[in-house]
């Protein structure tokens, strides 16, 4: 249905969570998997319906050198993740081109929190989405970008 794995498996996340919320309206006897399967098809077509109603936000593809995080998004430093680390010591290109790769939600979720540090929260309401989907774009698309980066960055050079 949602053509695109991340979005499936954000769908598939966001059913389980309301089958869990409403377990009690669950009958015993009678079929769980077209109970889950309901579920997921309403909660895709209320996602479809949202996402018609809602303006398109686009990310700004060139970013330039003043917006890259100089520490992450919360201030701290000493306790950096590996992902703000390595992005703290990118070049402008480099980061231009791992973000490029990563897939245009994550990439708009990663930018948001890591280099304009907005909180969850304001995120998803950006976005028009739930906090654990925009979690989810976050922690996936981190992960993108440090399996992009790490290779050329992972053994604690700095950017030239």
């Amino acid at each position: 249905m949602a053509r695109n794995p991340a979005d499936a498996e954000d769908l598939l996340q966001e059913a389980y969570a309301r089958a869990y919320a409403s377990f009690e309206q669950y009958r015993p006897g009678t079929n769980f998997g077209a109970w889950m399967r309901r579920i997921l098809v309403n909660q895709y077509i209320s996602a479809y319906r949202k996402e018609q109603r809602r303006p398109r936000h686009y990310l700004v593809a060139d970013a330039d050198a003043q917006q890259l995080p100089q520490h992450d998004a919360y201030g701290h430093s000493a306790f950096a993740s590996a992902e703000s680390a390595v992005l703290a010591h990118l070049a402008s290109p480099d980061l231009k081109a791992a973000l490029s790769m990563v897939p245009p939600v994550r990439r708009t979720a990663v930018y948001l929190a890591d280099v304009e540090g907005f909180s969850y929260r304001e995120i998803a309401d950006f976005m028009g989405t739930p906090v654990g989907t925009v979690m989810s774009r976050v922690h996936r698309g981190r992960k993108q970008l440090r399996s992009l980066l790490l290779p050329r960055y992972g053994n604690g050079e700095k950017a030239s």
